[in-house]
Order: structure tokens, then C-alpha cells, then sequence
């Protein structure tokens, strides 16, 4: 008996994930069919794929060799797949996803520059966050994204184009002790992130969670621009993209804090499907970076990360 395609998904994105839950839930299937599935496949190939203990799976030293085979059959299947279905999303529909801190800076001026240059090009715009961009191009529900800390499946490739320098915001009006900014000192303060998995909540509880502290006094806001409404208006203080709250902290209404330890800058990526040869050469890739660069949400990818 031969491993099926979708004991290999199955076992991708285990692998990907870290583990059997996560990997149900991306699947939209139950733990059970997973497990079976796993179990199916370690029976036929006689070999163990995972260390099981916890809330993760580890893949053995053996089930990387296997990865790396599987990924190849899943890219093939894929391809083959395609072959009829091929176009080019720059002569009719590009179906283009973007994060809030990109819809808030140079995407505008994109959507500007690619009508410019492809005249014909009609345009379906998705604004949502990085996981849920992640996962529609991994269903092929969009041709292409701009977004932070991608999740891809094989069949989509995905091309780092600049950091982006986040801060710790407050209002001007609110009152901290500069000597206490840091993790234990604004555990207790109020505190206003996305919801989980987005990257600025894991940036934000994980800057808390490495030196041993949770934040005390979350609330959670699916809206950047509500967030930035609610640190002008000192109920709340935040991580956001430097650029993004720009004019405010010119206007003097926002100030930046100076925390330790820093926040290091996050990557950005353009993710698109492998197969649409318009995105191919690259050149919305880098119409991408050169817009969101001149916009002031990227800096160079050159850039070193704060120690």
C-alpha cells in the first residue's frame, strides 16, 4: 500500500503547525481523523513520524526525511492540478490580500501604480489579518498578500520585503513611571492588542511572557485604527507599527515608549501562488516593497534587529 495525499497533507501540516490540534483546525477535520490518518501513514511506511507528549508534536530525526519527500508530492500533485486552470490574474482578476498596518499606508498608492500599469487589471481586495490571509492563499481564495509571519502550504511562495518598526504607544496625557517600562512594571497596566493569532498579540505576550510576566489588564480589539483611537484617548496602551501612528506622534497626541527590552522589527512578506505566471518575475513583488518603503511602514531588509 502507497501513502495517500492526504496522509501527506495531514502529515505536512503537523509538521508545520507543531501539532494534531492545530493542524484539525487548519484542516477543518477532527483530532481523531487526524491521528488516524498519521497512524495510517506510520504503518505503511514502518517508521515513527512524531514524538507525541504535550500540547506539540516533534517530528523524529527519520519523519524530517519523510517531510522533505512529502513536500515534493504535494508541490507535484499541485502543479498538475493547475495545468488547466492556469491564467493570468494580471489580464483579469487579482484577487489581493493586504494586513490593516498595509491597507492604512502605501496601499493606495499600489492599487494606483498597478492600474497605471496593467490598465485591463480588475482588482478583489481582502483586508483581514496575516492568519486568515495565510489561510485563504493556501485555499487559493486569493492569488496574492502582503502580510507579517506567514503560514504557507507548498504551493505558495513567500518573498520577505522589509521590516517594520513596532513601538510601545501611549497618549501623551497618560502619566507613566519612565524607570518601570518594562515587563514586570506594565504588567498591571492596560493594555489593548488584536486578537490571537495575530502578530501584534504574539509580539505583545511574548515581550511580556520572556521575562516571566503576563499582561494583567488585556482588552482585545479587532480594529488597528479603534486601537489607535483608544490610546489617544489614554484608555489603553499599545504595540503598533511605528509608521501607522506616525502622525499622531508628530501631532503630539501619541508618544512612543521607551521600553527594555526593545522591540525588535518584524518581516514582512508578499506571499502568491507558485503557478500564476503574472506573479512569477516578480514585478508586483517589488512594486510592493518600493511602495511601502517610500510610504514609511518598511524599513530595508538590511536592517539589523535591536540585540
Amino acid at each position: 500500500m502507497r501513502p495517500s495525499l492526504q496522509q501527506l497533507e495531514t502529515f505536512y501540516w503537523i509538521a508545520r503547525l507543531g501539532g494534531f490540534h492545530a493542524a484539525a483546525r487548519h484542516l477543518h477535520l477532527t483530532q481523531p481523523t487526524i491521528s488516524a490518518r498519521i497512524q495510517e501513514l506510520e504503518d505503511i511506511l514502518g517508521l515513527k513520524l512524531f514524538e507525541r507528549g504535550g500540547h506539540r508534536a516533534v517530528i523524529t530525526p527519520v519523519g524530517r526525511d519523510v517531510l522533505v519527500q512529502a513536500e515534493k508530492m504535494l508541490r507535484l500533485s499541485d502543479d498538475m492540478e493547475q495545468i488547466s486552470k492556469r491564467r493570468n490574474p494580471m489580464r483579469g482578476l487579482l484577487r489581493l490580500g493586504a494586513n490593516e498596518s498595509t491597507a492604512m499606508s502605501g496601499l493606495i498608492e499600489l492599487l494606483g501604480r498597478l492600474k497605471a500599469q496593467y490598465p485591463d487589471l480588475r482588482i478583489e481586495l481582502t483586508i483581514d489579518v496575516g492568519a486568515n490571509l495565510s489561510r485563504k492563499l493556501n485555499a487559493r481564495e486569493l492569488d496574492i498578500a502582503i502580510l507579517s509571519d506567514p503560514v504557507s502550504a507548498p504551493h505558495v511562495v513567500d518573498v520577505a520585503i522589509g521590516h517594520v518598526d513596532l513601538a510601545w504607544v501611549a497618549s501623551t496625557q497618560t502619566v507613566l513611571n519612565e524607570q518601570a517600562l518594562h515587563p514586570a512594571g506594565m504588567a498591571a497596566l492596560p493594555v489593548v492588542a488584536m486578537p490571537s493569532p495575530t502578530t501584534i498579540c504574539n509580539v505583545v505576550m511574548e515581550w511580556f511572557r520572556a521575562a516571566g510576566h503576563e499582561p494583567e489588564n488585556l482588552s482585545i480589539c479587532n480594529s488597528m485604527v479603534m486601537m489607535i483611537k483608544l490610546v489617544v484617548a489614554g484608555h489603553a496602551i499599545a504595540v503598533l507599527p511605528r509608521a501607522v501612528v506616525d502622525a499622531e506622534i508628530k501631532s503630539g497626541i501619541i508618544r512612543t515608549l521607551k521600553v527594555k527590552p526593545p522591540l525588535n522589527p518584524l518581516m514582512y512578506y508578499v506571499s502568491y501562488l507558485r503557478q500564476e505566471p503574472g506573479l512569477a518575475d516578480g514585478t508586483l513583488v517589488t512594486m510592493a516593497r518600493e511602495v511601502l518603503q517610500q510610504s514609511g511602514l518598511l524599513l530595508p531588509l538590511t536592517l539589523p534587529l535591536s540585540p
